[in-house]
Protein backbone atom coordinates (compact mmCIF):
# COMPACT_ATOMS: atom_id res chain seq x y z
CA UNK A 1 0.00 0.00 0.00
CA UNK A 2 1.14 3.24 -1.27
CA UNK A 3 0.32 6.20 1.05
CA UNK A 4 1.10 9.25 -1.11
CA UNK A 5 2.61 12.35 0.63
CA UNK A 6 1.73 16.02 -0.41
CA UNK A 7 3.88 18.99 -0.24
CA UNK A 8 3.33 22.38 -1.92
CA UNK A 9 6.26 23.21 -5.24
CA UNK A 10 9.19 24.70 -5.31
CA UNK A 11 7.92 27.90 -5.96
CA UNK A 12 6.13 27.80 -2.40
CA UNK A 13 9.68 27.91 -0.79
CA UNK A 14 11.38 30.57 -3.07
CA UNK A 15 8.51 33.12 -1.58
CA UNK A 16 8.80 35.69 1.31
CA UNK A 17 5.40 35.12 1.93
CA UNK A 18 6.03 31.30 2.98
CA UNK A 19 9.19 32.67 5.28
CA UNK A 20 7.32 35.68 7.07
CA UNK A 21 4.77 33.02 7.98
CA UNK A 22 6.82 30.35 9.00
CA UNK A 23 9.12 33.35 11.39
CA UNK A 24 6.30 34.25 12.76
CA UNK A 25 5.26 30.54 13.82
CA UNK A 26 8.51 29.84 15.26
CA UNK A 27 9.00 33.17 17.52
CA UNK A 28 6.07 32.69 19.62
CA UNK A 29 5.99 28.87 19.73
CA UNK A 30 9.76 27.99 19.82
CA UNK A 31 12.24 30.79 19.52
CA UNK A 32 10.95 32.91 22.56
CA UNK A 33 9.92 30.08 24.73
CA UNK A 34 13.52 28.02 24.24
CA UNK A 35 15.54 31.07 24.94
CA UNK A 36 13.61 32.32 27.88
CA UNK A 37 13.53 28.53 29.34
CA UNK A 38 17.19 28.08 29.25
CA UNK A 39 17.81 31.75 31.32
CA UNK A 40 14.92 31.01 34.00
CA UNK A 41 13.74 28.02 35.90
CA UNK A 42 10.93 27.64 38.10
CA UNK A 43 12.39 24.19 39.15
CA UNK A 44 14.02 23.55 42.12
CA UNK A 45 15.97 20.37 40.81
CA UNK A 46 17.28 22.41 38.05
CA UNK A 47 18.19 25.84 40.22
CA UNK A 48 21.93 26.98 40.02
CA UNK A 49 21.55 28.03 43.39
CA UNK A 50 21.35 24.16 44.64
CA UNK A 51 24.90 24.14 45.04
CA UNK A 52 24.45 20.40 45.49
CA UNK A 53 22.96 19.95 41.81
CA UNK A 54 25.90 20.96 40.27
CA UNK A 55 28.07 17.94 41.57
CA UNK A 56 25.72 15.66 41.85
CA UNK A 57 23.14 15.76 38.81
CA UNK A 58 23.79 18.06 35.70
CA UNK A 59 22.04 20.89 34.75
CA UNK A 60 18.85 20.50 32.35
CA UNK A 61 19.42 23.33 29.70
CA UNK A 62 15.92 23.93 29.55
CA UNK A 63 12.90 23.89 31.90
CA UNK A 64 9.77 22.68 30.08
CA UNK A 65 7.64 24.50 32.83
CA UNK A 66 9.26 27.93 31.92
CA UNK A 67 9.47 27.43 28.35
CA UNK A 68 5.66 26.28 28.55
CA UNK A 69 4.51 29.11 30.58
CA UNK A 70 6.53 31.71 28.06
CA UNK A 71 5.02 29.59 25.24
CA UNK A 72 1.13 30.26 26.69
CA UNK A 73 1.89 33.71 26.84
CA UNK A 74 3.34 34.63 23.86
CA UNK A 75 0.76 33.13 21.71
CA UNK A 76 -1.78 35.18 24.09
CA UNK A 77 0.52 38.53 23.43
CA UNK A 78 1.68 38.00 20.34
CA UNK A 79 0.38 40.66 17.92
CA UNK A 80 -0.43 38.41 14.46
CA UNK A 81 -3.11 41.88 13.29
CA UNK A 82 -0.36 44.13 13.65
CA UNK A 83 2.40 41.99 11.67
CA UNK A 84 -0.08 41.11 9.04
CA UNK A 85 -1.00 45.16 8.17
CA UNK A 86 2.56 45.90 8.43
CA UNK A 87 4.02 42.95 6.44
CA UNK A 88 2.02 43.19 4.07
CA UNK A 89 0.77 38.87 4.23
CA UNK A 90 -2.79 38.18 4.14
CA UNK A 91 -3.20 35.08 6.55
CA UNK A 92 0.03 35.45 8.65
CA UNK A 93 -2.17 33.62 11.52
CA UNK A 94 -2.87 30.51 9.88
CA UNK A 95 -3.37 28.66 12.73
CA UNK A 96 -5.87 30.83 14.76
CA UNK A 97 -5.80 32.35 18.05
CA UNK A 98 -7.82 29.73 19.43
CA UNK A 99 -5.61 27.01 18.47
CA UNK A 100 -2.68 28.54 19.01
CA UNK A 101 -3.89 29.02 22.74
CA UNK A 102 -5.40 25.59 23.02
CA UNK A 103 -2.21 23.90 21.90
CA UNK A 104 0.06 25.89 24.08
CA UNK A 105 -2.30 25.36 27.02
CA UNK A 106 -2.02 21.42 26.75
CA UNK A 107 1.53 21.78 26.20
CA UNK A 108 1.37 23.73 29.90
CA UNK A 109 -0.73 20.86 31.22
CA UNK A 110 1.94 18.18 30.71
CA UNK A 111 4.48 20.27 31.71
CA UNK A 112 3.16 20.72 35.03
CA UNK A 113 2.29 17.15 35.34
CA UNK A 114 5.90 16.49 34.71
CA UNK A 115 7.03 19.24 37.41
CA UNK A 116 4.31 17.66 40.16
CA UNK A 117 5.52 14.06 39.36
CA UNK A 118 8.94 15.26 40.27
CA UNK A 119 8.66 17.50 43.31
CA UNK A 120 8.12 14.89 46.29
CA UNK A 121 11.55 13.73 44.88
CA UNK A 122 13.18 16.59 44.98
CA UNK A 123 12.06 17.92 47.97
CA UNK A 124 13.13 14.29 49.47
CA UNK A 125 16.80 14.82 48.08
CA UNK A 126 17.05 18.15 49.24
CA UNK A 127 15.71 17.85 53.05
CA UNK A 128 18.67 14.83 52.55
CA UNK A 129 21.45 16.89 51.31
CA UNK A 130 20.62 19.48 53.85
CA UNK A 131 20.42 16.98 56.41
CA UNK A 132 23.84 15.55 55.49
CA UNK A 133 25.52 18.90 54.99
CA UNK A 134 26.94 19.46 58.91
CA UNK A 135 28.31 15.63 58.89
CA UNK A 136 30.26 16.32 55.62
CA UNK A 137 31.29 19.63 56.93
CA UNK A 138 32.70 18.14 60.33
CA UNK A 139 34.40 15.26 58.65
CA UNK A 140 36.15 16.91 56.22
CA UNK A 141 35.04 15.61 53.21
CA UNK A 142 33.86 18.39 51.03
CA UNK A 143 36.74 20.46 49.91
CA UNK A 144 36.29 24.03 48.62
CA UNK A 145 32.68 24.33 49.87
CA UNK A 146 31.73 28.08 50.20
CA UNK A 147 30.99 27.46 54.18
CA UNK A 148 33.62 26.75 56.82
CA UNK A 149 33.00 24.01 59.09
CA UNK A 150 31.79 25.71 62.70
CA UNK A 151 33.60 24.58 65.66
CA UNK A 152 31.65 22.48 67.90
CA UNK A 153 29.98 24.49 71.20
CA UNK A 154 33.20 24.59 73.69
CA UNK A 155 32.86 26.47 77.68
CA UNK A 156 34.16 30.50 77.13
CA UNK A 157 37.36 29.43 78.95
CA UNK A 158 38.95 26.40 76.55
CA UNK A 159 37.90 29.12 73.50
CA UNK A 160 40.18 32.18 74.68
CA UNK A 161 43.38 29.81 74.79
CA UNK A 162 42.68 28.73 70.88
CA UNK A 163 43.85 30.88 68.02
CA UNK A 164 42.40 30.85 64.98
Amino acid sequence: MIIPIYYPPLLVFQTSAFWVVLLHWALPSLIIPAFIGRLISFNPAFSPTNSYSWASAPIAPLDPLTASIIRLAAQIGYPYPSIAINSGVIGLDVLGSNWRVLSASVVLAFAFAETISAAPQTAVDKILQEERRPALHRAGRIEGSLTTPRREITPFEEQADEVD
